[in-house]
């Protein structure tokens, strides 16, 4: 019988596909996923590393069709229906999207070209190529704070159009092996952790990179292996350097089936090939100091806690350097270079209450940030840094600068099958851990447009003109005279309708925020209105 269901519901939504892109972490299919995680409907440990190849997507959907309510199995099937071996492989679409910031007003939208493709039952791809065509340049676009922005991705590298920047994005990835052991490699998106939308660990908001990835998945147990080509800057975030590099181990533990937990550690280097950090069952701190301390290593552990079907509790802490020997003397006052993430996802079942998440994250001074190793080529135009955890300039983890906080809340509920109502609101604070050096001269640095290098950013190392470290014995987390808050509250209102033609979806997203000493600036007090009207067209 049960056979008979998933034949049923596949033949039918196979008529009415809903987009999805399972090489993009960001894709809706991902949400779902962790919705249907949280919710009890998939039982198995999800792996830590996104995006999932077909392979493995294919068991996780079968799970929500074989456990979950009406709702959930029909929007299961057709995910399924649609990277099914058989379905079709090439899908064409069209999007594009206004947005404003006050009376700022930009436009950006592309043609797509998108698919899944199964090769055999252990070789699958997935694809997609996107044409934007864009007012804005790149660095310098309006995107709604929360919302998905392409511009990480590009390079303006193509020609121009009168005033419209003409700007590919190519997205690829091509995973062997089963849904238990595979290996993915592409250019593509990469999210890590518990946290899929927003982690501090590797972000879905940070631009494609090259992805080499490994998992080997038992029933309470998992590991997991990641590579990223990424490309480094000098210590002013300009200019392309190939040669740089991100390696990722992660022991992940399920030893209840409302329980996960693991450990991971990574290592960012550059300017060579390190075959010792390529060991899997290496210990990526021991290996870094074989090659003489210099690469930047880092360590982490995160949970998840499903205290009953629908509730879940969530946390991540990701370090870059504590100082050992203060807190072995219960000295507490000292250097904390780490960031860490909290969470409470709340996702009734069959209710009229509406989805509830809680998130708090935390990033400490000068997380993230590493000196180049070499005096000779600190702060100097052209030199690259290959330490810092970074790239293109922008952080791999978070999208929150060093020295900063934010709690954000938001509300979801379906209306309709198609259409979803979100309410979210947000406060952040951040502050420049460098001031006071920087007003007592110590840090003088200067970049080429003769403001202060030392600008509290994730391409501020914390050391001085004199190349000595300010952050060995304390960590000054927002303790500054001058603090950039910002609270907002914001909407959204999604719709997908499929149809024979395809998909069509619409959204409308508006954010009204007030920030105080904006940008750092005393007494730069004021609202920002932010708004956004998208639409797409997917067959």
């Amino acid at each position: 019988m049960k056979r008979i269901t998933l034949v049923s519901l596949l033949f039918f939504n196979s008529l009415f596909l809903f987009s999805q892109v399972i090489n993009n972490p960001n894709d809706q299919i991902y949400k779902d996923i962790d919705r249907w995680a949280v919710q009890g409907y998939i039982t198995q440990a999800l792996p830590q590393i996104r995006p999932y190849p077909a392979q493995l997507l294919d068991t996780l959907l079968q799970d929500v069709i074989e456990r979950g309510n009406p709702a959930a199995q029909q929007k299961a099937a057709s995910y399924l229906a649609a990277i099914a071996p058989g379905s079709r492989a090439v899908h064409v679409g069209l999007h594009g999207t206004l947005v404003g910031k006050d009376t700022d007003i930009t436009l950006f939208g592309a043609p797509t070209v998108d698919g899944v493709l199964r090769i055999e039952n252990w070789i699958t791809g997935a694809y997609e190529l996107q044409v934007y065509g864009s007012l804005r340049k790149p660095g310098e676009e309006l995107i709604v704070p929360g919302t998905y922005s392409p511009y990480s991705d590009f390079v303006l590298d193509w020609a121009n159009v009168g005033p419209i920047n003409i700007l590919q994005d190519w997205n690829s990835t091509l995973a062997l092996g089963s849904d238990r052991l595979y290996f993915q490699s592409g250019l593509n998106r990469t999210s890590f952790g518990p946290f899929y939308d927003s982690s501090i660990v590797v972000g879905p908001q940070a631009g494609r990179a090259g992805h080499f990835s490994l998992e080997y998945r038992r029933d309470w147990w998992n590991f997991g292996v990641l590579f990223m080509a990424i490309t480094g800057t000098d210590d002013f975030g300009k200019g392309q350097f190939s040669d740089k590099y991100l390696m990722l181990h992660t022991y992940d533990f399920k030893p209840r089936s409302n329980l996960e937990f693991g450990f991971f550690e990574s290592v960012v280097w550059g300017g060579r090939f390190e075959p010792l950090y390529f060991i899997p069952l290496d210990q990526l701190f021991a290996a870094q100091s074989m090659t003489g301390f210099s690469d930047n290593s880092l360590f982490g552990i995160h949970a998840r806690w499903l205290a009953k079907p629908g509730l879940q509790v969530l946390s991540q802490l990701y370090v870059d350097d504590l100082n050992f020997n203060d807190l072995a003397r219960f000295h507490f006052n000292t250097k904390y270079k780490l960031a860490g993430q909290a969470g409470i996802n709340y996702l009734p079942i069959d209710s009229f209450l509406p989805d509830l998440r809680v998130e708090y994250t935390a990033v400490m001074p000068y997380m993230y940030t590493h000196e180049t190793g070499d005096e000779n080529t600190r702060y100097k135009e052209g030199s690259p840094n290959y330490f810092n955890y970074t790239h293109r300039g922008q952080n791999l983890g978070t999208d929150l600068e060093p020295n900063s906080d934010r709690i954000k809340v938001s509300l979801a509920k379906a209306l309709l099958p198609e259409l979803t109502l979100t309410l979210s609101g947000y406060f952040t604070r951040h502050g420049n851990a460098s001031e006071d050096y920087v007003i007592n001269g110590e840090m003088a640095q200067k970049k080429p447009d003769g403001t202060y290098a030392h600008d509290g950013s994730v391409l501020d190392d914390g050391r001085t003109d004199g190349d000595s470290a300010t952050y060995h014995y304390e960590t000054r987390f927002l303790t500054q005279t001058v603090i950039d808050y910002r609270l907002a509250g914001g909407l959204s209102l999604a719709w997908s309708f499929p149809t024979f033609f395809g998909v069509f979806g619409a959204q409308a997203d508006y954010v009204l925020e007030y920030g105080w000493n904006r940008n750092l600036k005393k007494d730069d007090n004021g609202l920002t209105n932010f708004w956004g009207l998208s639409a797409s067209w997917r067959w």
